[in-house]
């Protein structure tokens, strides 16, 4: 019996063994199926996601050329140096090594090292042999990785036009902002196959589209020229213990920049260490009461709508009562009965407060119009700016009498270049550009900017009776300093009260000289702009147009202008042709 009951315990055993196993495999079974049918999708992510690996190809930047084809910005091979600090036992005594060849104390990398990240970037951009003797270093949980960095070869030569590249290659500021996509190109991509530990397999490449490179942006600015205006301004704005400044030459007929020079400036390959005020394109982003370069445009204004001619007599007694408020000219002392041709000549404020009430509001506000001022240049860099005008209904006389001589309102350099290039442009107005083509990779001209006439706000004969007037300012007026010997030239100075918290500033100015030559057909248009200069020289006569002198001989010779005006400059200009 007790050999039967074992037997029977035994049976049951064994089925419900079998019964267990057949339950396993029937759960194993529908289970296979789920992750067959129900995720497989998932699967195939995860597989696809675990051996494919996806890495982006950066493009190679276009260059920044000069209207020469010198190259002031480019691409060069550069090392990227990379940590993975969960791998380094002593960050201490990796950090000492390491602050030998880069530019950070061994305190500031001992922090980094210490964070225990899986990777930390230590320096973006360093030199071939700094590299190589950190990778001789052989320390570990330290990479150079190669990559490219952005050079300029000429260190401050034009930087605030050039502009940066941050550390993501993006343009930040001047033409490597404003035309990033152009230089940017089109990244590639490179699909891998890896194991499980990321290593590539044998079949390791599944796709590789090729970057493609940027084009390059050729300027119109000529380096040699930008070098010299450069020193010149430096010069001047140290002489005045001035603020800053700048200074604008450009092409009379075709509005191109031949150069724009600020200081101070920086070196963009060191970016980090500039200063909001080195960083800042005075040029266009600055605007600034222009004073007496703005008295053109108001005479051009009152010429052309016939309400006074050259010969139209003022009297000045060095000031004028305008709405009860006494407005005084610069000299307290007047010169009399004088003629608009002696105004200009002299600088008059008294004069021009006259013909601007002649004017108008509505009529002043048209030719501002016409001469482009209210908008930006769109000369082609970024931050242009609108400058600031008062609108047309809340112009008073008090207004209206001091635009006449160029206060109450703020423009920028470019602005007032422009407008009064028109007037040497014999009543053509030219669109300003400073970009001269768009290159190929290969050099190709792809794309050239033409020269856009965008109004002709006076005529020609107008122009040429203000040239005249100011070819006598240049030669026997406030714009002697900036006389050339041999050369007649045509000009006018301007000594501008800023405007410091809305209220018109007694001691705080801006000095400047515009002028262009050699007449009667002009090659270059320049102005100097220097800002707040302090001590006993602030007038435009005294520090702007000897800047303006110094540039100018050297473009004379530059452009083998030869000298026809005889040692005096020519005397008394000849009549308007």
């Amino acid at each position: 019996m007790k050999a039967r009951g074992r037997l029977g315990t035994a049976r049951w055993r064994a089925v419900w063994l079998t019964l267990f196993v057949a339950a396993f495999m029937v759960l194993l079974m529908v289970r296979l199926v789920i992750i067959q049918v129900s995720d497989s999708r998932s699967l195939d992510e995860y597989e696809s996601s675990f051996q494919l690996k996806h890495m982006t190809l950066p493009a190679p930047r276009g260059d920044i050329l000069d209207a020469n084809g010198q190259v002031l910005a480019m691409d060069v091979p550069r090392d990227q140096v990379v940590a993975a600090p969960r791998y380094i036992a002593d960050p201490r005594a990796e950090a000492r090594a390491l602050a030998r060849y880069l530019p950070f104390r061994a305190s500031v990398l001992a922090r980094v090292l210490s964070n225990h990240s899986w990777y930390a970037v230590l320096d973006n951009s360093v030199t071939p042999s700094v590299a190589q003797h950190i990778n001789d270093l052989h320390l570990t949980g330290i990479s150079v990785i190669p990559v490219t960095g952005r050079e300029y070869p000429d260190g401050t030569l034009a930087s605030q036009v050039l502009g940066f590249v941050g550390a993501d290659d993006q343009g930040l500021a001047g033409i490597e902002y404003q035309d990033n996509r152009i230089l940017s190109g089109r990244p590639g991509s490179w699909v891998v196959r890896v194991d499980a530990a990321g290593n590539p397999m044998l079949t390791w490449q599944q796709a590789y589209i090729p970057p493609k490179p940027g084009d390059s942006v050729q300027l119109t600015i000529d380096s040699n020229v930008e070098a010299v205006a450069q020193k010149w301004l430096a010069w001047g704005v140290k002489r005045a213990h001035a603020t800053n400044g700048t200074v604008i030459i450009m092409n009379v007929h075709t509005g191109a920049i031949i150069a724009l020079a600020n200081w101070p400036d920086f070196n963009p390959n060191h970016f980090a260490a500039a200063t909001p005020l080195e960083e800042t394109d005075y040029a266009i982003q600055d605007p600034f009461p222009p004073g007496s370069i703005f008295k053109p445009v108001t005479a051009a204004a009152a010429l052309s709508l016939g309400l006074v001619t050259p010969n139209t007599m003022f009297y000045t007694d060095g000031y004028k009562i305008v709405d009860g408020v006494r407005i005084n000219d610069w000299n307290p002392n007047g010169w009399g009965w004088i003629t608009l041709t002696k105004g200009l000549e002299v600088s008059s404020d008294q004069v021009f407060m006259d013909v601007a009430l002649k004017l108008g509001a509505a009529n002043l506000y048209h030719f501002v119009k016409l001469f482009q001022f209210g908008h930006p240049s769109n000369v082609g860099l970024p931050g242009d700016s609108n400058g600031v005008w008062l609108p047309l209904n809340q112009v008073n006389a008090v207004d209206l009498a001091t635009m006449g001589f160029g206060q109450g309102f703020a423009a920028t350099a470019m602005q007032v270049i422009t407008a009064d290039n028109a007037i040497a442009n014999d009543g053509v107005l030219v669109q300003p550009h400073i970009v001269k083509a768009i290159l190929s990779p290969s050099g190709k001209v792809l794309k050239e900017t033409p020269v856009t006439v965008e109004s002709r706000p006076v005529s020609a004969t107008v122009a040429q009776e203000i040239q005249h007037m100011m070819q006598l300012e240049a030669t026997y007026g406030t714009g002697v300093p900036a006389q050339v010997p041999g050369y007649i030239i045509a000009g006018k100075t301007g000594t501008a009260q800023k405007i410091i918290d809305g209220k018109t500033s007694n001691n705080a100015f801006v000095a400047s000289y515009l002028g262009y030559g050699p007449m009667p057909h002009p090659k270059f248009i320049m102005l100097v702009a220097i800002n707040h200069p302090v001590g006993r020289l602030f007038y435009g006569d005294q520090v702007s147009a000897p800047v303006w002198k110094h540039i100018a001989e050297f473009l004379f010779k530059y452009w083998k202008i030869k000298p026809y005006a005889g040692p005096d400059n020519g005397a008394v200009p000849g009549p308007i042709p």
